[in-house]
């Protein structure tokens, strides 16, 4: 029987599976496919709501972009995004991007959260929860209820 090779000291999973992809010839399809997450972050906010990458063959990046006018001012981008791209990704994945006009989906916008407005109870209201949580016979049930129009009061005004 064969001893087999000792290794030095675990590797953790992420190195496991790197070193896997690696051996599929997979790994470089991954940090292609890393553009698109990374996109919106590189390009910008406005960028990115007029233009987005379609795919990528042979490290040229095809990007979709939504009229012709922004077609020509990201002509004089390319470069730029080319080289920000390829530093975020560690590495020369895109050679060249290709601006075509297409239908790009905008972004869900995000609606900033207000921040909720608590306001003490009076006494009237601590009054009249302690006495509709009276009625509650079971502990657990009791202080849900007595949490929740807490909440409730607080918030509604």
């Amino acid at each position: 029987m064969t001893k087999r090779h000792r290794m030095p000291f675990p590797l953790p999973l992420s190195g496991v599976v790197t070193q896997s992809l690696a051996g599929l010839g997979l790994a470089e399809r991954l940090q292609e496919a890393e553009i698109w997450r990374i996109w919106p972050d590189v390009v910008g906010a406005p960028i990115a709501c007029r233009a987005q990458p379609l795919r990528i063959i042979n490290g040229t990046l095809t990007v979709a972009v939504s009229s012709a006018p922004w077609i020509q001012e990201l002509r004089f981008m390319t470069a730029m995004m080319k080289d920000k791209l390829n530093n975020r990704l560690g590495a020369e994945v895109i050679r060249e991007i290709v601006l075509k006009a297409g239908r790009v989906d905008s972004p869900p916008v995000e609606v900033p959260e207000e921040p909720i407005a608590v306001t003490p109870l009076t006494p009237q209201q601590q009054a009249l929860i302690e006495a509709q949580a009276d009625l509650i016979s079971d502990p657990e049930t009791r202080q849900a209820l007595i949490e929740l129009m807490q909440t409730s009061m607080e918030q509604s005004r």
